[in-house]
Protein backbone atom coordinates (compact mmCIF):
# COMPACT_ATOMS: atom_id res chain seq x y z
CA UNK A 1 0.00 0.00 0.00
CA UNK A 2 1.23 3.55 -0.71
CA UNK A 3 1.20 4.95 2.94
CA UNK A 4 1.73 8.98 2.79
CA UNK A 5 4.74 10.11 4.60
CA UNK A 6 6.01 6.69 5.27
CA UNK A 7 6.87 4.85 2.28
CA UNK A 8 5.72 4.80 -1.59
CA UNK A 9 5.29 1.71 -3.99
CA UNK A 10 6.45 4.67 -7.04
CA UNK A 11 5.93 4.34 -10.63
CA UNK A 12 8.20 5.51 -13.32
CA UNK A 13 7.21 6.87 -16.44
CA UNK A 14 8.68 5.81 -19.36
CA UNK A 15 9.53 7.70 -22.93
CA UNK A 16 10.83 7.54 -26.21
CA UNK A 17 11.24 10.88 -27.40
CA UNK A 18 9.98 12.79 -24.28
CA UNK A 19 6.60 11.07 -25.02
CA UNK A 20 4.96 8.38 -22.90
CA UNK A 21 5.63 5.05 -23.93
CA UNK A 22 2.52 2.81 -24.13
CA UNK A 23 0.41 1.92 -26.45
CA UNK A 24 -2.97 3.63 -25.42
CA UNK A 25 -5.15 0.82 -27.49
CA UNK A 26 -3.62 -1.64 -25.14
CA UNK A 27 -6.71 -0.23 -22.62
CA UNK A 28 -8.99 -2.73 -24.68
CA UNK A 29 -7.75 -5.14 -22.83
CA UNK A 30 -9.51 -4.19 -19.42
CA UNK A 31 -13.12 -4.75 -18.34
CA UNK A 32 -14.95 -8.25 -18.07
CA UNK A 33 -15.03 -11.40 -21.30
CA UNK A 34 -16.60 -14.24 -21.00
CA UNK A 35 -15.86 -17.84 -22.61
CA UNK A 36 -17.35 -17.65 -26.17
CA UNK A 37 -19.22 -21.06 -26.31
CA UNK A 38 -20.35 -21.18 -23.52
CA UNK A 39 -20.22 -18.48 -21.19
CA UNK A 40 -19.15 -20.33 -18.41
CA UNK A 41 -16.18 -19.04 -17.69
CA UNK A 42 -15.51 -15.33 -17.36
CA UNK A 43 -12.05 -12.97 -17.34
CA UNK A 44 -11.70 -9.82 -15.37
CA UNK A 45 -9.29 -7.59 -16.76
CA UNK A 46 -7.79 -4.59 -14.94
CA UNK A 47 -5.11 -2.41 -16.10
CA UNK A 48 -2.50 -0.21 -13.60
CA UNK A 49 -1.75 3.76 -14.58
CA UNK A 50 0.55 3.40 -17.00
CA UNK A 51 -0.56 0.72 -19.01
CA UNK A 52 2.88 -1.02 -17.91
CA UNK A 53 0.77 -4.23 -16.17
CA UNK A 54 -2.34 -5.98 -16.13
CA UNK A 55 -4.12 -7.93 -13.40
CA UNK A 56 -6.06 -10.83 -15.10
CA UNK A 57 -8.40 -12.97 -12.81
CA UNK A 58 -10.00 -16.22 -14.89
CA UNK A 59 -13.09 -17.97 -13.12
CA UNK A 60 -15.56 -20.49 -13.72
CA UNK A 61 -19.08 -18.21 -12.61
CA UNK A 62 -21.50 -20.96 -12.24
CA UNK A 63 -23.11 -21.24 -8.88
CA UNK A 64 -23.61 -24.71 -7.18
CA UNK A 65 -20.66 -26.34 -8.10
CA UNK A 66 -18.83 -28.13 -5.17
CA UNK A 67 -15.46 -27.17 -7.02
CA UNK A 68 -14.45 -24.08 -9.05
CA UNK A 69 -10.83 -23.42 -10.48
CA UNK A 70 -9.68 -19.99 -10.35
CA UNK A 71 -6.31 -18.39 -12.44
CA UNK A 72 -4.56 -15.48 -11.69
CA UNK A 73 -1.73 -13.42 -13.04
CA UNK A 74 -0.14 -10.16 -13.70
CA UNK A 75 0.56 -9.59 -17.54
CA UNK A 76 2.77 -7.22 -19.19
CA UNK A 77 2.75 -5.80 -22.81
CA UNK A 78 4.79 -7.25 -25.54
CA UNK A 79 5.82 -5.38 -28.60
CA UNK A 80 3.56 -6.71 -30.75
CA UNK A 81 0.25 -5.88 -28.51
CA UNK A 82 -0.13 -9.16 -27.04
CA UNK A 83 -0.26 -9.44 -22.91
CA UNK A 84 2.49 -12.06 -21.94
CA UNK A 85 2.84 -13.75 -18.01
CA UNK A 86 4.59 -15.91 -16.26
CA UNK A 87 4.45 -17.21 -12.78
CA UNK A 88 0.59 -17.65 -13.36
CA UNK A 89 -1.45 -19.27 -10.50
CA UNK A 90 -3.72 -21.88 -10.94
CA UNK A 91 -6.24 -22.34 -7.50
CA UNK A 92 -9.04 -24.83 -6.88
CA UNK A 93 -11.94 -23.67 -4.63
CA UNK A 94 -13.73 -26.01 -3.04
CA UNK A 95 -17.28 -25.08 -1.37
CA UNK A 96 -18.77 -26.69 1.42
CA UNK A 97 -22.27 -25.07 2.57
CA UNK A 98 -21.68 -21.02 2.95
CA UNK A 99 -17.87 -21.55 3.67
CA UNK A 100 -14.81 -22.13 0.80
CA UNK A 101 -11.25 -23.33 0.86
CA UNK A 102 -8.85 -22.63 -1.59
CA UNK A 103 -6.26 -25.08 -2.77
CA UNK A 104 -2.78 -23.46 -5.08
CA UNK A 105 -2.45 -26.06 -7.60
CA UNK A 106 0.36 -24.37 -9.06
CA UNK A 107 2.36 -20.52 -9.18
CA UNK A 108 4.50 -21.06 -12.73
CA UNK A 109 1.99 -21.11 -15.25
CA UNK A 110 2.84 -19.08 -18.63
CA UNK A 111 1.53 -17.93 -21.43
CA UNK A 112 -0.33 -14.70 -23.25
CA UNK A 113 -3.30 -13.22 -24.32
CA UNK A 114 -4.08 -11.35 -27.53
CA UNK A 115 -6.87 -9.18 -29.08
CA UNK A 116 -8.11 -9.88 -32.89
CA UNK A 117 -10.94 -7.48 -33.51
CA UNK A 118 -13.68 -8.25 -30.79
CA UNK A 119 -12.52 -11.42 -29.76
CA UNK A 120 -9.72 -11.76 -27.22
CA UNK A 121 -8.03 -14.89 -27.36
CA UNK A 122 -6.09 -16.86 -23.96
CA UNK A 123 -3.41 -19.32 -24.60
CA UNK A 124 -2.00 -21.34 -21.64
CA UNK A 125 1.12 -22.64 -21.64
CA UNK A 126 1.07 -24.97 -19.05
CA UNK A 127 -2.22 -26.79 -20.18
CA UNK A 128 -1.27 -26.72 -22.97
CA UNK A 129 -5.15 -25.07 -24.34
CA UNK A 130 -6.54 -22.24 -26.40
CA UNK A 131 -9.96 -20.04 -25.29
CA UNK A 132 -11.52 -17.32 -26.61
CA UNK A 133 -13.58 -14.67 -25.39
CA UNK A 134 -16.06 -11.87 -26.02
CA UNK A 135 -17.14 -9.32 -23.69
CA UNK A 136 -19.38 -9.79 -21.48
CA UNK A 137 -22.81 -8.59 -21.63
CA UNK A 138 -24.29 -6.35 -18.68
CA UNK A 139 -25.64 -9.38 -17.05
CA UNK A 140 -22.93 -11.02 -16.66
CA UNK A 141 -21.42 -8.02 -14.68
CA UNK A 142 -24.02 -7.50 -12.31
CA UNK A 143 -23.38 -10.30 -9.53
CA UNK A 144 -19.90 -8.43 -9.08
CA UNK A 145 -21.14 -4.99 -9.65
CA UNK A 146 -21.68 -2.07 -7.55
CA UNK A 147 -22.33 1.28 -7.81
CA UNK A 148 -23.75 4.63 -6.37
CA UNK A 149 -25.50 7.84 -7.95
CA UNK A 150 -21.97 8.95 -9.69
CA UNK A 151 -20.02 5.88 -10.68
CA UNK A 152 -19.86 2.46 -11.18
CA UNK A 153 -17.13 -0.66 -10.92
CA UNK A 154 -16.89 -4.37 -11.29
CA UNK A 155 -14.76 -6.28 -8.81
CA UNK A 156 -13.03 -9.78 -10.27
CA UNK A 157 -15.79 -12.84 -10.47
CA UNK A 158 -13.79 -14.88 -7.48
CA UNK A 159 -14.49 -11.74 -5.03
CA UNK A 160 -18.47 -12.97 -5.52
CA UNK A 161 -19.78 -13.70 -2.37
CA UNK A 162 -16.60 -12.20 -0.08
CA UNK A 163 -17.08 -8.44 0.17
CA UNK A 164 -19.36 -6.41 1.35
CA UNK A 165 -20.24 -3.15 -0.31
CA UNK A 166 -21.48 0.27 1.74
CA UNK A 167 -23.04 3.05 -1.07
CA UNK A 168 -23.04 6.09 -0.16
CA UNK A 169 -24.41 9.42 -3.56
CA UNK A 170 -20.54 10.11 -3.83
CA UNK A 171 -18.57 6.92 -2.13
CA UNK A 172 -18.58 3.45 -1.89
CA UNK A 173 -16.35 1.70 0.74
CA UNK A 174 -15.15 -2.32 0.17
CA UNK A 175 -15.56 -4.73 3.25
CA UNK A 176 -14.47 -7.95 3.50
CA UNK A 177 -17.01 -9.98 5.38
CA UNK A 178 -14.96 -12.27 7.01
CA UNK A 179 -12.56 -10.23 8.27
CA UNK A 180 -15.28 -7.65 9.29
CA UNK A 181 -17.17 -10.81 11.13
CA UNK A 182 -13.89 -11.85 12.75
CA UNK A 183 -13.44 -7.88 14.54
CA UNK A 184 -11.15 -6.71 12.01
CA UNK A 185 -13.07 -3.93 10.57
CA UNK A 186 -12.77 -5.22 7.08
CA UNK A 187 -12.57 -2.34 5.38
CA UNK A 188 -10.07 -2.69 1.91
CA UNK A 189 -10.86 0.09 0.52
CA UNK A 190 -13.42 3.21 -0.46
CA UNK A 191 -13.77 5.19 -3.39
CA UNK A 192 -15.20 8.55 -3.27
CA UNK A 193 -15.89 11.56 -5.61
CA UNK A 194 -14.31 14.86 -4.43
CA UNK A 195 -14.86 18.49 -5.75
CA UNK A 196 -12.30 19.92 -3.90
CA UNK A 197 -8.59 18.59 -3.91
CA UNK A 198 -7.95 19.84 -0.53
CA UNK A 199 -10.21 17.61 1.22
CA UNK A 200 -8.77 14.25 0.08
CA UNK A 201 -5.35 15.45 0.63
CA UNK A 202 -5.68 15.06 4.40
CA UNK A 203 -6.37 11.78 4.04
CA UNK A 204 -4.08 9.62 4.73
CA UNK A 205 -3.67 6.07 2.37
CA UNK A 206 -5.28 8.09 -0.09
CA UNK A 207 -3.88 8.07 -3.97
CA UNK A 208 -6.36 9.73 -7.21
CA UNK A 209 -7.07 7.59 -9.81
CA UNK A 210 -8.65 9.93 -12.62
CA UNK A 211 -11.42 12.51 -12.34
CA UNK A 212 -15.03 12.83 -12.54
CA UNK A 213 -17.70 15.01 -14.66
CA UNK A 214 -20.83 16.03 -14.76
CA UNK A 215 -23.54 17.59 -17.00
CA UNK A 216 -22.41 21.06 -15.81
CA UNK A 217 -18.67 20.63 -16.17
CA UNK A 218 -18.25 20.74 -12.47
CA UNK A 219 -14.83 18.50 -11.83
CA UNK A 220 -14.28 15.77 -9.36
CA UNK A 221 -11.09 13.72 -8.00
CA UNK A 222 -11.73 10.45 -8.08
CA UNK A 223 -9.98 9.23 -5.21
CA UNK A 224 -8.72 5.21 -3.71
CA UNK A 225 -8.59 5.36 0.07
CA UNK A 226 -7.19 2.65 2.06
CA UNK A 227 -7.14 1.78 5.41
CA UNK A 228 -5.02 3.48 8.01
CA UNK A 229 -3.32 2.03 11.17
CA UNK A 230 -6.35 3.36 13.30
CA UNK A 231 -8.91 1.36 11.09
CA UNK A 232 -6.51 -1.56 11.39
CA UNK A 233 -4.56 -2.67 8.02
CA UNK A 234 -5.05 -5.74 7.85
CA UNK A 235 -2.45 -6.84 5.84
CA UNK A 236 0.15 -6.03 8.43
CA UNK A 237 -1.56 -9.63 10.03
CA UNK A 238 -0.06 -12.87 9.12
CA UNK A 239 -3.75 -14.28 9.59
CA UNK A 240 -4.80 -11.98 6.83
CA UNK A 241 -6.75 -14.04 4.26
CA UNK A 242 -5.99 -14.22 0.60
CA UNK A 243 -9.01 -13.49 -0.57
CA UNK A 244 -8.57 -10.10 1.63
CA UNK A 245 -5.52 -9.21 0.28
CA UNK A 246 -6.37 -9.69 -3.80
CA UNK A 247 -9.62 -7.27 -2.52
CA UNK A 248 -7.25 -4.88 -0.71
CA UNK A 249 -4.64 -4.77 -3.91
CA UNK A 250 -7.20 -4.27 -6.74
CA UNK A 251 -8.44 -0.70 -5.68
CA UNK A 252 -6.37 1.06 -7.30
CA UNK A 253 -6.85 -1.07 -10.70
CA UNK A 254 -11.01 -1.20 -10.62
CA UNK A 255 -12.00 -0.29 -13.86
CA UNK A 256 -14.76 2.78 -12.81
CA UNK A 257 -17.44 4.26 -15.50
CA UNK A 258 -19.57 7.14 -14.69
CA UNK A 259 -23.26 7.35 -14.36
CA UNK A 260 -26.31 9.45 -14.68
CA UNK A 261 -24.57 11.99 -17.18
CA UNK A 262 -21.17 11.52 -15.31
CA UNK A 263 -17.98 10.83 -17.22
CA UNK A 264 -14.95 9.61 -16.12
CA UNK A 265 -11.27 10.24 -17.15
CA UNK A 266 -8.84 8.00 -16.15
CA UNK A 267 -5.55 9.13 -14.59
CA UNK A 268 -6.83 12.91 -15.68
CA UNK A 269 -5.29 15.55 -13.75
CA UNK A 270 -2.30 13.04 -13.36
CA UNK A 271 0.10 12.60 -15.66
CA UNK A 272 3.20 14.62 -15.85
CA UNK A 273 2.82 14.83 -19.97
CA UNK A 274 -0.21 16.96 -19.37
CA UNK A 275 0.21 18.68 -16.54
CA UNK A 276 3.43 20.49 -17.10
CA UNK A 277 3.42 21.65 -20.79
CA UNK A 278 4.13 25.49 -20.22
CA UNK A 279 6.76 25.12 -17.41
CA UNK A 280 8.78 22.57 -19.82
CA UNK A 281 8.56 25.71 -22.20
CA UNK A 282 9.20 28.61 -20.04
CA UNK A 283 12.22 26.47 -19.15
CA UNK A 284 13.41 26.80 -22.17
CA UNK A 285 12.40 29.91 -23.23
CA UNK A 286 14.61 30.83 -20.05
CA UNK A 287 17.77 29.41 -21.35
CA UNK A 288 16.99 30.50 -25.10
CA UNK A 289 17.00 34.17 -23.83
CA UNK A 290 19.62 33.50 -21.60
CA UNK A 291 17.99 34.73 -18.70
CA UNK A 292 20.35 36.24 -15.68
CA UNK A 293 20.47 34.82 -12.21
CA UNK A 294 18.28 37.57 -10.71
CA UNK A 295 15.15 36.86 -14.04
CA UNK A 296 15.63 32.95 -12.75
CA UNK A 297 15.47 33.60 -9.12
CA UNK A 298 12.42 36.03 -9.83
CA UNK A 299 10.99 33.47 -12.34
CA UNK A 300 11.35 30.78 -9.24
CA UNK A 301 14.37 28.82 -11.26
CA UNK A 302 17.47 27.64 -10.32
CA UNK A 303 20.69 29.81 -11.06
CA UNK A 304 22.70 26.64 -12.08
CA UNK A 305 20.62 27.18 -15.70
CA UNK A 306 23.04 30.16 -16.48
CA UNK A 307 25.78 28.09 -14.68
CA UNK A 308 25.61 25.01 -17.14
CA UNK A 309 24.89 27.56 -20.18
CA UNK A 310 28.53 28.62 -19.47
CA UNK A 311 30.10 25.04 -20.50
CA UNK A 312 31.02 24.04 -23.97
CA UNK A 313 28.36 21.81 -24.02
CA UNK A 314 25.07 22.29 -25.44
CA UNK A 315 22.95 23.58 -22.82
CA UNK A 316 19.87 21.48 -23.46
CA UNK A 317 21.89 17.69 -23.93
CA UNK A 318 22.59 19.01 -19.98
CA UNK A 319 19.42 19.75 -18.81
CA UNK A 320 16.27 17.23 -18.57
CA UNK A 321 13.16 16.11 -16.99
CA UNK A 322 11.73 13.61 -15.34
CA UNK A 323 7.61 12.71 -14.23
CA UNK A 324 7.66 10.99 -10.47
CA UNK A 325 5.15 10.76 -8.05
CA UNK A 326 7.32 11.70 -5.13
CA UNK A 327 4.39 11.75 -2.62
CA UNK A 328 2.30 8.80 -3.93
CA UNK A 329 -0.89 10.69 -4.12
CA UNK A 330 -1.38 9.67 -7.71
CA UNK A 331 -0.61 12.79 -9.30
CA UNK A 332 3.42 13.61 -11.38
CA UNK A 333 5.49 15.88 -9.78
CA UNK A 334 7.74 17.60 -12.62
CA UNK A 335 11.50 17.36 -11.91
CA UNK A 336 14.26 19.33 -13.54
CA UNK A 337 18.01 18.68 -12.99
CA UNK A 338 21.06 18.25 -14.49
CA UNK A 339 22.02 14.71 -17.03
CA UNK A 340 25.36 13.92 -14.84
CA UNK A 341 27.14 10.66 -13.84
CA UNK A 342 28.63 9.73 -10.66
CA UNK A 343 27.10 11.89 -7.57
CA UNK A 344 25.81 13.77 -9.46
CA UNK A 345 23.62 11.72 -11.46
CA UNK A 346 19.82 12.33 -10.26
CA UNK A 347 20.13 15.94 -8.93
CA UNK A 348 17.29 18.16 -9.04
CA UNK A 349 17.59 22.17 -9.48
CA UNK A 350 13.72 22.98 -9.61
CA UNK A 351 10.90 20.74 -8.52
CA UNK A 352 6.63 21.34 -9.41
CA UNK A 353 3.79 19.90 -8.21
CA UNK A 354 -0.26 20.15 -8.59
CA UNK A 355 -2.17 22.46 -6.36
CA UNK A 356 -5.75 22.79 -6.51
CA UNK A 357 -5.13 21.04 -10.17
CA UNK A 358 -2.79 23.94 -11.02
CA UNK A 359 1.59 23.40 -11.55
CA UNK A 360 3.13 25.55 -8.66
CA UNK A 361 6.88 25.48 -7.81
CA UNK A 362 8.12 24.00 -4.63
CA UNK A 363 11.87 24.65 -4.55
CA UNK A 364 15.77 25.66 -6.63
CA UNK A 365 18.60 23.91 -6.02
CA UNK A 366 22.18 24.60 -7.07
CA UNK A 367 25.72 23.58 -6.27
CA UNK A 368 26.02 23.89 -2.56
CA UNK A 369 22.32 23.44 -1.96
CA UNK A 370 21.50 19.94 -3.67
CA UNK A 371 18.48 18.33 -3.93
CA UNK A 372 17.69 14.31 -4.54
CA UNK A 373 15.01 11.96 -4.42
CA UNK A 374 15.89 9.54 -1.61
CA UNK A 375 14.01 6.22 -0.93
CA UNK A 376 11.67 6.17 -3.30
CA UNK A 377 9.71 8.71 -0.93
CA UNK A 378 11.81 11.80 0.26
CA UNK A 379 13.01 14.61 -0.81
CA UNK A 380 16.73 14.90 0.69
CA UNK A 381 18.18 18.63 0.56
CA UNK A 382 22.01 18.19 1.07
CA UNK A 383 23.98 21.13 1.91
CA UNK A 384 27.66 22.47 2.71
CA UNK A 385 28.64 25.71 4.59
CA UNK A 386 31.70 25.03 4.68
CA UNK A 387 34.84 22.85 5.19
CA UNK A 388 34.24 21.25 8.05
CA UNK A 389 29.97 21.45 8.13
CA UNK A 390 27.25 20.12 5.79
CA UNK A 391 24.36 17.79 6.12
CA UNK A 392 21.33 16.19 4.73
CA UNK A 393 17.93 17.95 5.32
CA UNK A 394 15.37 14.76 5.01
CA UNK A 395 11.54 16.18 3.58
CA UNK A 396 8.53 14.66 2.59
CA UNK A 397 6.31 16.68 -0.20
CA UNK A 398 2.92 17.77 1.79
CA UNK A 399 -0.26 16.48 -0.98
CA UNK A 400 -1.68 19.46 -2.60
CA UNK A 401 1.09 21.79 -0.94
CA UNK A 402 4.30 23.47 -1.76
CA UNK A 403 5.24 22.95 1.58
CA UNK A 404 8.25 20.57 2.31
CA UNK A 405 7.42 18.59 5.86
CA UNK A 406 10.88 18.02 7.87
CA UNK A 407 11.44 14.85 9.04
CA UNK A 408 14.49 14.19 9.81
CA UNK A 409 17.87 16.24 9.31
CA UNK A 410 22.09 14.99 9.41
CA UNK A 411 24.66 17.39 10.17
CA UNK A 412 28.20 17.04 10.50
CA UNK A 413 29.77 19.97 12.06
CA UNK A 414 33.48 20.24 13.23
CA UNK A 415 33.42 23.82 14.21
CA UNK A 416 30.95 23.00 16.41
CA UNK A 417 32.51 19.60 17.98
CA UNK A 418 35.68 18.68 16.64
CA UNK A 419 35.71 15.11 18.32
CA UNK A 420 32.30 14.05 17.68
CA UNK A 421 31.12 16.30 14.86
CA UNK A 422 28.17 14.42 14.27
CA UNK A 423 24.26 15.19 15.07
CA UNK A 424 21.04 14.73 14.39
CA UNK A 425 17.56 16.44 14.61
CA UNK A 426 13.69 15.46 14.04
CA UNK A 427 11.06 17.46 12.55
CA UNK A 428 10.97 20.57 12.24
CA UNK A 429 12.98 21.89 15.24
CA UNK A 430 16.73 22.45 13.52
CA UNK A 431 17.71 25.07 16.22
CA UNK A 432 20.91 25.27 18.30
CA UNK A 433 19.11 23.43 20.61
CA UNK A 434 17.54 20.95 18.48
CA UNK A 435 20.29 18.88 17.72
CA UNK A 436 21.42 15.47 19.45
CA UNK A 437 25.35 14.88 19.24
CA UNK A 438 25.98 11.47 18.48
CA UNK A 439 28.40 8.52 17.60
CA UNK A 440 29.81 8.36 14.00
CA UNK A 441 28.61 4.42 14.55
CA UNK A 442 24.77 5.97 14.87
CA UNK A 443 24.99 8.48 12.72
CA UNK A 444 25.50 6.39 9.77
CA UNK A 445 23.05 3.90 10.87
CA UNK A 446 20.48 6.16 10.48
CA UNK A 447 21.32 7.81 7.76
CA UNK A 448 22.04 5.23 5.70
CA UNK A 449 18.21 4.77 4.58
CA UNK A 450 18.12 7.93 3.27
CA UNK A 451 21.28 7.60 1.14
CA UNK A 452 19.48 5.69 -1.46
CA UNK A 453 19.18 7.91 -4.40
CA UNK A 454 16.98 8.04 -7.14
CA UNK A 455 19.67 8.20 -10.32
CA UNK A 456 17.23 9.26 -12.69
CA UNK A 457 17.84 9.30 -16.70
CA UNK A 458 16.22 12.40 -16.95
CA UNK A 459 15.05 13.72 -20.87
CA UNK A 460 16.96 15.90 -22.18
CA UNK A 461 15.63 19.29 -23.03
CA UNK A 462 16.93 18.95 -26.29
CA UNK A 463 13.89 16.69 -27.05
CA UNK A 464 11.73 19.37 -27.00
CA UNK A 465 13.70 21.99 -27.69
CA UNK A 466 14.12 21.70 -31.77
Amino acid sequence: MKRKFIFIIFLILFFTGGVLACNCSRNKFTGRWTEKISERVVMDVFQDKLGSEYKVFITWREDNLAQKEIYRFKAKPEANGCLNYQDGELVYRTFDKNEFEDKVAYTDGSGKICINGDKLTWTDNKDNTSTEFIKANKDLQKSTTVKNKMFTFTLPEELKGVYKAEIKKDKISIYHKKSQKAGFGGFAFGIKAYKNPADHAVMPGSKKLGELTDKKGNLYDIVVKYPTDVQYDYTKSPKAPKDYEILYNIGEFVNINGLKGYQYHKNQGMLGEDLYKDILKKHITAINEKWNYVKLENEDMSYMYKVLAQGKKNVFDRVGYIYFDVNADGIDELLIGEIADGEWKGIIYDIYTMVDRKPQHVISGGNRDRYFVCDDAFICNEYSSGAKESGVRVYNLVENSTELFPQVSFKYDGYQNEKRPWFLSYGNNIDADSWENVSEETYKERKLIFERYERFDFIPLSKLAK
